[in-house]
């Protein structure tokens, strides 16, 4: 699975690294949507993974700007394994097969995202509500209501090692299915005639508006 930069031109958009190339053929079916699918759990992965090479490269202060990378890392790995209705979830049994102690840390990053980092229903994180009690003989015998708020802090070493390990293995599974289906793709295409593949459709793209952001993507 390599990565090739795109250029804009007037006819549309440039594939760079195929000076022989004239048409980029727009494939449909299922084994087309598995690809799109897997094209696109690998992104969620590559996202998830930069964001925990930045964490070590950003400072100690302000304390949030880790936090935020390593939220949007455990968010973005766990998003390909959750349910979508655009496109296949990642199966944790087929991806982690053969390494028994990935299961048990992939459960805690489930949960470490659904219970607590999207959803709030456990508890790392709690408020204490309370009143602040004046010394006798005050006009007030109650100063203030407080709230003392401790969210529990998943940023460790061990976590940050696990995630890493996951995220490899998860993007290695990826590739490998990616790649095998290229071939499969490939070997279903080339027996066809010059002029049947020249008359196919290009790839075309539109860009999604405002409205977009409540319908769901349209299966390939």
């Amino acid at each position: 699975m390599e990565q090739f930069s795109i250029t804009k031109t007037a006819q549309g958009f440039h594939v760079e690294g195929f000076p022989d190339a004239v048409k980029v053929l727009r494939i449909t079916g299922q084994r087309s949507k598995r690809l799109a699918n897997l094209a696109l759990h690998r992104a969620d992965l590559d996202f998830a993974f930069e964001c925990l090479i930045a964490i070590n490269q950003a400072p100690e202060k302000p304390h949030l700007l880790r936090q935020a990378l390593w939220r949007s890392a455990v968010v973005h790995f766990i998003k390909c394994f959750g349910q979508s209705e655009s496109r296949f979830s990642l199966d944790p049994k087929k991806v982690y097969k053969g390494n028994a102690g990935a299961f048990e840390p992939y459960e805690y990053f489930e949960s470490l995202r659904n219970k607590h980092l999207v959803h709030d229903e456990n508890s790392f994180a709690q408020c204490l509500p309370g009143a602040v009690l004046n010394s006798d003989g005050m006009d007030h015998k109650i100063a203030k209501i407080v709230c003392l708020s401790v969210i529990g802090d998943t940023l460790s070493q061990e976590n940050y090692s696990n995630l890493h390990l996951l995220i490899t293995l998860a993007r290695d599974w990826a590739v490998a299915q990616f790649d095998e289906l290229c071939d499969v793709l490939i070997a279903e295409l080339e027996p066809k005639s010059y002029e049947e593949l020249l008359v196919l459709d290009g790839i075309t793209y539109t860009a999604p508006g405002p409205e977009d952001v409540h319908k769901r993507r349209n299966a390939l």
